[in-house]
C-alpha cells in the first residue's frame, strides 16, 4: 500500500488539483445514499420524523456534493491543471 501510494503521489502530482471535483463527486456515495437506501429499505410510516429527517439529510448530502463539484471545477479553472508526470512540484 506504502509503495503504491508512493507511485501515485510521485507520478501524478497534479491530483491535488483534482481532489475538489473527486471530493465533490464521491460525497453522496457516503453523506446521501445511505439516508435514500434507509427509506427505501425500512420503510417508514408516511408523514413520520424518520422519514422526513432522512430525506432532508439525503437531499443536503446530494447539495453539498454538487456544491464541492462545482468548486472544484471552478478551482480548476482559477489555478489551471498542470499536468506533469514524474516531476513533484518545487
Amino acid at each position: 500500500y506504502g509503495f503504491v501510494s508512493f507511485f501515485i503521489g510521485v507520478a501524478l502530482p497534479f491530483l491535488s488539483s483534482l481532489a475538489g471535483l473527486l471530493g465533490g463527486l464521491t460525497f453522496p456515495a457516503t453523506f446521501a445514499y445511505p439516508y435514500f437506501m434507509w427509506v427505501l429499505i425500512k420503510k417508514p410510516t408516511k408523514y413520520s420524523f424518520n422519514r422526513y429527517f432522512n430525506w432532508i439529510l439525503g437531499w443536503l448530502g446530494i447539495a453539498f456534493g454538487v456544491a464541492f463539484s462545482i468548486g472544484g471545477i471552478w478551482s480548476m479553472v482559477n489555478d489551471g491543471l498542470k499536468l506533469k508526470f514524474f516531476k513533484p512540484p518545487n
